[in-house]
């Protein structure tokens, strides 16, 4: 039996699962300090999330894709 995934936009409900969701991707990653979860909260209270996708399967959460708008540090915008 296979399962559909289905991506779709966040909502308040997946926030949690979102969370678990980053925490378990950069567990194991050298380069990480463990902060990519907060970092989403922050850029989500701050407004600036311009898209926030969730897959899907069965019901449940197993992936998240966001893009927020950056300014490079020679002051370039709308990256």
């Amino acid at each position: 039996m296979t399962s559909d995934m289905r991506i779709r936009n966040e909502t308040n409900d997946d926030i949690a699962a979102i969370a678990e969701v980053t925490v378990a991707a950069f567990r194991d990653l050298e380069i990480s300090n463990q902060t990519e979860h907060f970092i989403i909260d922050a850029l989500r209270a701050a407004e600036v999330l311009a898209l926030s996708l969730v897959a899907e399967v069965d019901g449940r959460v197993v992936g998240h894709i966001a893009f927020s708008p950056v300014t490079l540090s020679d002051g370039t915008p709308d990256w």
